[in-house]
C-alpha cells in the first residue's frame, strides 16, 4: 500500500517524460501488416500440398494404366504369353502384399528397392519396344525373363525378412 500512496503523491514528478507517439504508431502499424504475410504463406503451403497430392494421384493413375496396357500388348501378340504375364503379375502383387504386411525396415535388407525399380524401368522399356517394333521373340523372352527376375528379387527380400525375424527370435530366447 505504501508504494501506491507514494505513486499518487509524486505522480507529477514521475510522469515528466512524454511518449514518442510516432514511434509507437509505427510499431503498432507494422504489427498489423505481419499477419497478412503469414496468411499468404499458409495459402501457398496449402496450394503446394494440393499440387503434390494431385501429382501423386496422377502418377499413380498413369502407372496403373501403363501396367494394364502392358498386359493388353501381350494379349494382342500371344494369348499364352498374356496369361503367363498375368500369372507373373499376380504373383508379384501377392509378394508386395506380403512385404507390406511384414512391416519390415528397409534399411535392414541387403536387397533394396533400387533393384526393383531398375527391373520396372526395363519392363517399361521393353514394352515400349514392343509397341514400336511389333512382336519380336527376343524382346518377348527378355520381358518374361524380367518378370521372373522381379519375382526372384521379391522372394529374396521376403527370405531376408524371415531370416531377420528368426535371428531376432533366437536372440531374444537366449
Amino acid at each position: 500500500m505504501k508504494i501506491e500512496e507514494y505513486i499518487r503523491k509524486n505522480r507529477d514528478k514521475l510522469d515528466t517524460e512524454k511518449p514518442d507517439e510516432d514511434y509507437l504508431w509505427t510499431g503498432i502499424s507494422q504489427s498489423f501488416m505481419k499477419p497478412k504475410k503469414t496468411k499468404r504463406f499458409y495459402i501457398i503451403r496449402i496450394a503446394a500440398a494440393a499440387l503434390i497430392l494431385i501429382t501423386l494421384t496422377y502418377t499413380g493413375f498413369e502407372l496403373a494404366t501403363i501396367r494394364k496396357n502392358q498386359q493388353l500388348i501381350l494379349s494382342k501378340i500371344d494369348p499364352v504369353l498374356a496369361q503367363q504375364e498375368a500369372q507373373f503379375q499376380e504373383q508379384i502383387n501377392s509378394y508386395y502384399k506380403i512385404l507390406h504386411q511384414t512391416k519390415f525396415d528397409k534399411n535392414q535388407l541387403v536387397t533394396n528397392y533400387g533393384e526393383l525399380q531398375n527391373i520396372d524401368e526395363m519392363i517399361q522399356q521393353y514394352s515400349d519396344d514392343l509397341k514400336k517394333h511389333g512382336p519380336n521373340p527376343k524382346i518377348l523372352n527378355s520381358l518374361m525373363d524380367l518378370y521372373q527376375k522381379k519375382i526372384l528379387v521379391l522372394d529374396r527380400m521376403l527370405n531376408e525378412i524371415e531370416k531377420n525375424k528368426n535371428y531376432e527370435n533366437n536372440k531374444t530366447q537366449i
